[in-house]
């Protein structure tokens, strides 16, 4: 059967051939070929050439010619075959030092052209290394490594990977050339020949055990016993070690040993990088350092004596990309010839486990990312809750404070107290506290003797131990294990301390991080207290304002009120003055400005009323009825006449101008305008009224020649005590109210005032009055 289009291998027992069961027809055939062939006597490998072969399967033409060409440098000869079936035969005829067999092919797979290869006596032992270009699994893994696979590589691969596993294999297979060549020449050396042979396929089994531990090895201790109890064994060493550069470079690191005495250990368990000894030696020039005897160390190494510990050594870089990460070495007990193979071997040994080392350090660095992010990103959230909480309270200063203490106690720490000093700044006083496990509600204090270090310095305090003489000056008792004090900072300057306490139930000490976070919840707590600060002087300031202004306009109000009675017996007196036909004409003159001395009096009186109405009463009251506005404007116009002889006004009427309006106050917007009119206007210009209807509404106009308004004051026009100024000889009445209250009475009416003022056209004032209520 198959799983994803991968045959499934079935059990098999000992000398049996595994097929899948939906084996075809084709790959029956080449298993009863394959077996006639075992019972011929074994034929002779093709002659004309001793340089090893390597045998390509895959049913991709296009693939076995890129195999070729990286492996091409390696001066290999080199096999192609398209198909499992074609594989075998090249079998029969040849001998391989490795296979590179595709895994998904057509007709034989290649998990089933390995079970046939591994049945063969001759072939069994032949390294085969499985290429694919799906992705692993672990039920794949299985069943590559079941049918005796070294290794699994999935494509696309760096081509100096499979360089450098091929050429292992292909050092390997040269050196059981030899072996049998030597075993043909010198017959009485067969038993060394055969060991030879042993110790080859022993080294591809380590390398092969070796590839699975380091694969399931996620620690730098891992990959360091992998190595030991793999490589150290088939080495033959004694002792061992795996020696990383330090962060700077300038030392190499011992992370993992095994028996060194530990006098050798302490010695050495860091070594710079300027001394002259093998580790140092093969991570500076990139190459294996071979010490094969006393001899050869004392002529290499004669200032470094470890003959007493140590006949032979070795010195392996961990080279990665051609950087390298460190060296391992390994010592044996008797002299020792390192031969092809064992270079070999240990140069696989040391590139696995630099290629494992690797990925653990990536491994590594990608975790401590994460964990970085995530822990910014808690940072971030706490930060953005307490200034949430802040914010959300910082009206209220009492109430601000108590959030403080509860927050940041609630982010680190049991117990948290916020001082602040005084208002003559000569002591520090609890602001909000907010008391940890076992504290009976008493507040954290830093105590005198660190509160002054803190507020003079400007410098946090962190304590991630207390010792006992500072828990009693801190009158904490045992509880109390670490402490955290900062200073808050406002306009530039210490106004206070934000204290954090942890007890023993909090599990942990305070660390550089704790601070910088709470000195981040400082700078906030600080921003926000001084806020919540200025805001209540700003509530008292306005509050302030308000109550004095509210009793400057009810005085005003008041004294307005209470000049009337005197005005008005000045005005009764001047009229029986002016009654009397005794009065000489100087003296009627006098009376007659006495009474227009007191008309003025009056009006300005009555603006002042009303604008004390209007600021403190809601607005001035309106009593409407049906008005005919032509009346209201005759009459206005003769009274001003004749308080302003010489004056001409020139009237424009519509008829039948109705609607429901208050007259006294109409009347009073008319006379205010016209008298602005008149008295911002040359003698000799006349002053048009008119009046008309638009839609709904009723346009009521006052327009006068002369010099226009300035620009500037057009903007503020219609505020109180807002006057323009008058050229000499000119007087009024006015105290800057008229247009304040002329809007004023519009806006009651459910009106509007606008102004239109230009050299080329004069000032028009236009008043818009809705003809009914609402």
């Amino acid at each position: 059967m198959s799983q994803d289009g991968i045959p499934t291998m079935v059990p098999f027992q000992r000398g049996e051939i595994p097929f899948s069961r939906a084996a075809t027809a084709a790959s029956r055939l080449a298993l009863t070929h394959l077996r006639i062939a075992d019972e011929d006597p074994p034929r002779q490998a093709r002659a004309g050439s001793d340089s090893p072969a390597v045998l390509l399967v895959d049913d991709h033409v296009s693939n076995l010619v890129s195999l070729e060409a990286i492996l091409e440098p390696l001066g290999v000869r080199m096999d192609k075959a398209c198909s499992g079936e074609q594989a075998l035969r090249f079998l029969l005829r040849e001998e391989y030092a490795v296979i590179l067999l595709d895994v998904r092919m057509a007709g034989l797979s290649g998990f089933e052209t390995a079970a046939l290869i591994k049945q063969r006596e001759r072939t069994r032992n032949v390294p085969i290394i499985f290429l694919t270009a799906y992705g692993r699994d672990d039920a794949e893994l299985v069943t590559g490594y079941a049918t005796g696979a070294v290794d699994f590589l999935q494509k696309p691969f760096p081509p100096e990977v499979l360089r450098s596993k091929v050429s292992v294999f292909v050092e390997l297979f040269r050196a059981q050339q030899q072996v049998r060549r030597q075993a043909e020449l010198l017959r009485q050396k067969e038993a060394e020949a055969r060991d030879a042979a042993l110790r080859a396929a022993g080294y591809i089994d380590r390398l092969r055990d070796f590839a699975a531990r380091l694969s399931e090895a996620g620690t730098v201790p891992q990959v360091c016993r992998a190595l030991f109890e793999q490589g150290l064994v088939a080495a033959g060493a004694k002792a061992g070690s795996v020696n990383l550069l330090d962060a700077a470079g300038e030392a190499l690191e011992v992370v993992d040993a095994i028996g060194y005495p530990e006098s050798v250990l302490s010695r050495w368990r860091r070594i710079p990088v300027s001394l002259s000894m093998p580790l140092v030696d093969a991570l500076r020039e990139q190459q294996a350092v071979w010490v094969g005897s006393p001899e050869e160390w004392s002529a290499r190494y004669p200032d470094l004596d470890m003959r007493m510990f140590q006949e032979a050594a070795l010195a392996l870089p961990l080279l990665v990309k051609g950087r390298a990460l460190g060296a391992i070495g390994l010592s044996f007990a008797r002299p020792r010839t390192f031969t092809e193979m064992d270079r070999a071997f240990f140069t696989a040994l040391a590139h696995a486990c630099a290629q494992a080392l690797d990925r653990v350090h990536l491994t590594a660095e990608e975790r401590r990312a994460h964990a970085q992010a995530r822990a910014a990103a808690a940072r971030l959230q706490m930060l953005a809750e307490a200034s949430d909480a802040f914010d959300a309270t910082n009206r209220d200063l009492s109430v601000l404070r108590d959030t403080i203490a509860l927050q940041v106690s609630r982010f680190l720490g049991d117990a948290c107290t916020l001082c602040l000093l005084s208002d003559d700044g000569k002591r520090l006083e609890v602001a909000a506290s907010h008391p940890g496990p076992g504290q009976g509600g008493a507040p954290l204090l830093p105590g005198e003797a660190l509160s002054d270090f803190v507020l003079s310095g400007g410098r946090p305090l962190l304590i991630p131990e207390l010792s006992p003489e500072q828990r009693r000056e801190l009158g904490q008792g045992e509880a109390l294990r670490g402490l955290l004090c900062v200073p808050l900072r406002a306009q530039g300057r210490v106004v206070g301390t934000l204290t954090v306490g942890r007890t023993g139930q909090a599990g942990r000490g305070f660390t550089l991080e704790d601070q910088e976070l709470v000195e981040e919840l400082a700078a906030k707590a600080a921003l926000s207290i001084e806020n919540a600060r200025l805001f209540a002087e700003q509530q008292r300031s306005q509050e302030e304002l308000r109550r004095r202004a509210e009793f400057e306009q009810q005085l005003v109000g008041i004294v307005s009120h209470d000049l009337r009675n005197p005005l008005a017996a000045i005005s009764m007196s001047a009229g029986l003055l002016e009654k009397k036909g005794e009065l000489t004409d100087p003296q009627k003159r006098m009376v007659w400005r006495i009474g227009q001395a007191t008309e003025r009096a009056a009006r300005m009186i009555r603006d002042l009323l009303d604008f004390t109405k209007a600021r403190l009463g809601g607005g001035i009251a309106l009593h409407r009825q049906a008005t005919d506005l032509r009346e209201v404007v005759h009459q206005v116009v003769d009274e001003l006449l004749v308080a302003n002889p010489g004056r001409r006004v020139e009237v424009e009427l519509q008829d039948e101008v109705r609607g429901e309006w208050d007259p006294d106050r109409i009347a009073q917007v008319l006379t205010n305008l016209l008298g602005n009119a008149l008295a911002y206007s040359p003698a000799d210009a006349p002053v048009r009224v008119g009046t008309r209807l638009e839609g709904e509404a009723a346009l009521l106009s006052v327009f006068n020649g002369g010099e226009p308004i300035p620009r500037e004051l057009l903007p503020r026009l219609f505020e109180p005590m807002t006057r323009g100024a008058l050229k000499e000889g000119q007087s009024t009445r006015s105290i800057g109210l008229g247009l304040y209250i002329v809007q004023d009475i519009v806006r009651g009416h459910g009106g509007g005032v606008e102004v239109v003022s230009s050299v080329e056209h004069g000032t028009t004032f236009t008043v818009r009055l809705p003809r009914a209520v609402g």
